[in-house]
């Protein structure tokens, strides 16, 4: 099985999120079966915060070794892709009723492309986070 694993591990929210989407959709165009999308926060079990609109606050962190003192609160990649798979934001590309929503990854089964291309990736971001 052809599979692909996206690390979105420091990446800011919209960074990873975009990321992602932009994966699976290369993935597809390449005839890959399956993604993995690690975002990590294994142990948040619930939402960062209840409601439609992801978070926008931030918290601080000390550093003494020049990084931005602010990060995302943990968990909001997490479950800003389970509400994207929810939305079936994903839908073009994935078999949604036999997505996988594990703890730490999310992973996403592909429809067959009966017309993969050769395989191409586009250049990933740089992380913002360490």
């Amino acid at each position: 099985m052809r599979e692909v694993r996206v690390d979105l591990h420091g990446y800011d929210v919209k960074t990873a999120t975009d990321l992602a989407f932009d994966k699976v959709r290369e993935a597809y165009r390449n005839g890959y079966e399956r993604v993995e999308l690690l975002h990590g926060a294994a142990d948040v079990s619930e939402p960062v915060e209840q409601g439609g609109e992801p978070r926008t606050d931030l918290r601080r962190r000390g550093s003494s070794r020049g990084e931005s003192p602010l990060r995302p609160a943990r968990g909001r990649i997490k479950w800003e892709l389970r509400d994207m798979v929810r939305r079936g934001e994903f839908d073009a590309y994935v078999e949604r009723d036999r997505t996988w929503l594990k703890a730490g990854s999310i992973v996403l089964v592909l429809k067959r492309n009966p017309q993969a291309s050769r395989e191409q990736w586009g250049e990933e971001p740089p992380k913002r986070y360490r």
